[in-house]
């Protein structure tokens, strides 16, 4: 029971992560180019900011790391495959 506990958890982590780099592409004028996406793995809060905005305790991804263009019209959208990565790696599930 607590691998499906532990697969629920991973899924709505990686629904938040998709949920904060979707809210940076449409809103990405107003972030600087540096910016990146902090989790701080004790608490799983998730902010976007600049390197030098977070002290120890916060992993930093670059925002361009999760960033893909979409084949099909060539606009910029979420690279779930990152944020899974991400998400797999807070929550891990054998």
């Amino acid at each position: 029971m607590s691998d499906l506990s532990n697969y629920t958890k991973r899924d709505a982590f990686n629904e938040t992560l998709y949920s904060v780099v979707e809210e940076y592409l449409n809103e990405k004028e107003a972030h600087p180019a540096e910016t990146v996406l902090a989790i701080n793995r004790k608490t799983k809060a998730t902010k976007l900011g600049t390197k030098t905005e977070f002290t120890a305790g916060w992993e930093l991804f670059p925002i361009d790391t999760l960033i893909r263009i979409n084949d099909d019209d060539n606009t910029e959208e979420v690279d779930i495959d990152a944020t899974f990565d991400i998400a797999s790696s807070i929550y891990f599930v054998r």
